[in-house]
């Protein structure tokens, strides 16, 4: 990843899933879909995060469980 680009990731919320189900765009648009993605990824599976990547490293901003938003620790 370029120094500087950012971006939104959704993927699973278990300590050592790094699998990235999808990256979105540093854009309000990709900030509402990722929102979109990790609520319904959650309902039927595992606890989904949507991480902030800005320059190389992530930072978890949401995490959901069963659909709902749960804080994030």
């Amino acid at each position: 990843m370029p120094t500087g680009s950012r971006a939104y990731v959704v993927r699973d919320a278990e300590a050592g899933a790094t699998e990235v189900t999808r990256m979105y765009p540093y854009t309000l648009k990709g900030l509402t879909e990722a929102l979109d993605e990790a609520r319904f990824l959650s309902m039927s599976g595992p606890a989904q995060v949507l991480v902030l990547l800005a320059d190389g490293r992530g930072t978890v901003i949401r995490k959901y469980e069963k659909g709902r938003e749960i804080p994030v620790t």
